[in-house]
């Protein structure tokens, strides 16, 4: 590495560390419309989805809202204002994003715009021609969700869906991005914290810390927003400590998009209840507009008994920023 590469490397790394000084200041100081740009986004490819899984509201059939994709110059748009602010983007909120009929290039467009990509799926769909296309199109992380050890375990939980077609699917994209000699996706096989998985997590680890595989991913149970009493008793714990009440951070750190460009709080408004506004006139004008303030000003007085996804919300105590580091609604992570 020449002296010029590392000089642009470490003037990137405190670039880097003075902007997320600045979000923290935000933050802290409970700005309602903060000066800087949110520093990861949630984009909803589509909340449609295949299955019918035991820990999700869709699942459950507890979504009414407007089922659809999203309009692709919509998405363009999105991500051609978002790419050069936030570090990167899932491409999956509530939904299968295979599901997408653009997907591939939704991911593409993503590598085109220099934004990192993610995207969590089911792998139901991920078929070797899928698989062989997100390959190529450089999707930057890829969780692959397989929830348990044993065929009636997994199907139990993923309703709809056959243990050993899923495992092979995963198996089979391993051995493509092997086999192409492909450095990304970060490839990350999951298993959801839940009553029924839990005298299998261990043996999960075990079987897929394998070559090809990043990461083996335990995900906190998610009670979104403890609105669903059917997925609240799917927790792993009977009892919680939480810390004292602080406003949340997903409001100064993460902007939440729906297929239809409606702003929202974070994923757990699923029905879209508590809307902020719409992004088709701009992501940054929404965030930054009176609606997302004034829900910013309700967290920062702890008075949230008419917002239903944040009232009995045990989730805002996940992750706290600190001055250079903000790391939130990702999965515990275990080598």
């Amino acid at each position: 590495m020449g002296i010029a590469t590392r000089v642009d490397n470490r003037i990137r790394r405190y670039k880097r560390r003075a902007t997320m000084a600045a979000k923290w200041a935000n933050y802290t100081l409970g700005n309602t419309r903060p000066w800087t740009y949110p520093d990861r986004m949630y984009l909803e490819s589509t909340n449609i989805c295949n299955l019918r899984c035991i820990m999700c509201p869709t699942g459950l059939g507890q979504v009414t809202r407007k089922k659809g994709f999203i309009d692709y110059d919509l998405f363009r748009q999105v991500v051609d204002e978002m790419a050069p602010h936030v570090k990167a983007t899932t491409l999956h909120i509530w939904g299968e994003p295979l599901l997408h009929p653009r997907i591939v290039e939704m991911i593409a467009y993503c590598r085109e715009k220099g934004l990192h990509a993610e995207i969590s799926t089911n792998a139901t769909l991920l078929t070797p021609e899928i698989s062989q296309e997100i390959l190529e199109a450089g999707l930057g992380t890829i969780y692959l969700c397989l929830d348990g050890t044993r065929p009636e375990t997994y199907e139990k939980i993923r309703r709809s869906a056959d243990f050993e077609e899923t495992r092979a699917n995963i198996l089979r994209f391993i051995e493509l991005r092997h086999a192409g000699g492909y450095p990304r996706p970060e490839v990350k096989v999951q298993i959801i914290e839940i009553q029924p998985t839990l005298d299998e997590i261990e043996e999960f680890g075990r079987i897929w810390r394998m070559p090809g595989v990043d990461r083996v991913n335990v995900k906190a149970f998610d009670s979104w927003g403890d609105q669903v009493e059917d997925i609240s008793g799917l927790r792993p714990e009977k009892e919680i400590a939480l810390p004292p009440r602080f406003h949340c951070p997903n409001l100064w750190y993460h902007v939440h998009i729906y297929w239809d460009g409606t702003l929202m709080s974070c994923d757990r408004d699923f029905n879209a209840s508590y809307p902020l506004g719409n992004v088709a006139n701009g992501v940054m004008k929404a965030w930054r507009g009176p609606q997302m303030a004034e829900l910013r000003r309700k967290h920062l007085r702890n008075d949230l008994e008419n917002v239903p996804s944040c009232s009995k919300c045990v989730e805002w105590a996940w992750w706290k920023p600190t001055l250079f580091t903000a790391q939130g609604n990702i999965p515990v992570q275990h080598s």
